[in-house]
Order: structure tokens, then C-alpha cells, then sequence
């Protein structure tokens, strides 16, 4: 995985986490925008070094019961706003990785174009952690789960 990030980082990876620190920033000016500065600070993360991370919900995360429901809604009501954005640019990703999966030596950035799409199509309370801690996080979520039955 290193390797992969390095090259990754090297060649493309480094333009786009800095162009998604300064849409960050921009979106940070304004009270509303700040959920979405979060989610692309998160975005920004995946995009300088995908490999070896997961994109996993803040609900799966921490747990239903520990998210509040106003945190929750308000998610929904931002990722709506989002969505027109999100949709144009999950558009791109999706073309990006079709056209990697066909040069068949570009096949991992494709995976990294597609995760991203799933990114940023609903951004709001998606969290970029690495793969030991997704394994970790689902592993203890369906302890609690059988716990509960």
C-alpha cells in the first residue's frame, strides 16, 4: 500500500488534496459551509493517499445511538444542498475510473476514482479511516449487535 500511495501521491494525489484544502477553506468562510469544509478536509485525506483506507459512515462509526439526531438531520438537509455538486463530480469520478479500468495498467486508480465518487456524492458524516480501523469498527459493531439480541 505504501508504495501505491507514494506513486499515487507523486502523480496525482498531491494537486488533489490541494485543491480540495482550499475548496475546504473556501466553504469554511460561511457558517452553513462549514459541514462541508469537514467532509472535504475528510475528502482531501482520501485523495492524497487512498490506499489502504475505507470510506465508512459517522453512524457505523460511532454507533446509531451515539449520533445525534439533529446532527443526523441536518447531515441529510446539507448533503441535499450537496447533491447537484456531488452528482456532477460523481459523474467525473465514475467516467475517470471507466476509462482507468480500460487502460488495464491504471486498474487501482480506477478504484480510487469510483471510492470517490461514493465520496463525494453524499460527503456529509462520511469519515476516510484506514482499513484496520473499518475492520475494527465493523467487528465491534456486530459484537453490540448480537449483544443486543
Amino acid at each position: 500500500m505504501g508504495l501505491f500511495n507514494l506513486i499515487w501521491f507523486v502523480f496525482f494525489g498531491w494537486w488533489q488534496a490541494l485543491t480540495y484544502l482550499l475548496l475546504s477553506l473556501f466553504f469554511a468562510i460561511t457558517i452553513v459551509g462549514i459541514p462541508i469544509a469537514k467532509s472535504l478536509l475528510q475528502f482531501a485525506k482520501l485523495s492524497a493517499f487512498p490506499f489502504g483506507k475505507e470510506i465508512i459512515k459517522e453512524t457505523e462509526l460511532k454507533g446509531t445511538d451515539n449520533v445525534s439526531e439533529i446532527r443526523k438531520i441536518f447531515g441529510i438537509i446539507v448533503n441535499i444542498i450537496w447533491l447537484p455538486v456531488g452528482a456532477m463530480m460523481a459523474i467525473m469520478y465514475v467516467i475517470s475510473g471507466i476509462v482507468s479500468f480500460i487502460i488495464i495498467i491504471d486498474i487501482p486508480a480506477g478504484v480510487v476514482y469510483i471510492r470517490s465518487a461514493k465520496f463525494v456524492l453524499w460527503p456529509i458524516g462520511a469519515k476516510c479511516i484506514s482499513k484496520k480501523q473499518a475492520y475494527a469498527t465493523a467487528v465491534a459493531n456486530e459484537i453490540e449487535k448480537r449483544n443486543k439480541n
